[in-house]
């Protein structure tokens, strides 16, 4: 039976910081001494994400869907409750040998003609050329994970839904000026996703956690470099 008052939550973005640094997910999970914040570009995300999910939900209600999911033989999940469910509250697992509820909250889903779930989040970015990065394979391989844990049919591939944004300023004369906003939309498929592997992650992670001395950082890891560096002077 899971014991609610002692059971820690840890969400995707924190297994995200334990693989990128155990010293760090350590100290901020056990200790809350948090790396310092830096200015990212988050805020093109944050402003809409929840555009773009109201988008895909009238698409949901018209029975619908765009153009480039017709292309490629995928459509939306069609359990809006439980997809309200995974975004608000999140897709939750809970672990008993480690007492961890490990959850994300994810943007979309789709499904594939083997009615598998297919892990599908939104991406906003002002660059011309988006890179899939490791951590956003992670990203989606985690989700996948979570449904899995859920007893979810998976689909192997992920996708994401891409929104390039140029953005143009300073249009028309000296007395009148104008920012025009031009969007280009794809969706962009992320094949051979790992799912058995964050069983040993979060074994390692469930380690780390326990332990009363702090873990070796990950050499390439830029904060501990540089307190590391700073406390040697």
């Amino acid at each position: 039976m899971k014991n609610t008052n002692s059971t820690i939550k840890i969400s995707r973005a924190k297994i995200e910081l334990f693989i990128d640094c155990p010293r760090c997910f350590w100290l901020e999970i056990k200790h809350n001494i948090k790396r310092p914040e830096g200015i990212t570009g988050g805020f093109i995300g944050q402003k809409y994400d929840p555009l773009i999910k109201s988008e895909f939900d009238n698409y949901r209600q018209s029975f619908t869907k765009p153009e480039k999911l017709k292309e490629l033989g995928l459509d939306l999940f069609d359990d809006f409750e439980k997809l309200k469910t995974w975004r608000g509250k999140g897709i939750e697992f809970y672990h008993p040998e480690h007492n961890f509820i490990y959850w994300g909250k994810i943007d979309e889903l789709l499904i594939d003609k083997h009615n598998n779930l297919v892990p599908f989040d939104f991406k906003t970015t002002l660059s011309k050329n988006f890179q899939i990065y490791e951590s956003y394979k992670r990203q989606l391989e985690i989700y996948g994970y979570l449904l899995l844990k859920n007893k979810e049919k998976v689909a192997n591939y992920g996708a994401f839904y891409v929104v390039k944004i140029d953005i143009i300023k300073e249009l028309g004369d000296s007395n009148r000026r104008e920012t025009l906003i031009i969007e280009e939309r794809d969706v962009v498929l992320v094949e051979n996703l790992d799912y058995e592997k964050y069983d040993e992650i979060l074994e390692n992670l469930k380690e780390v956690y326990y332990s009363k001395t702090p873990p070796l950082a990950n050499p390439n890891c830029a904060y501990c470099s540089y307190f590391e560096k700073r406390n040697s002077i």
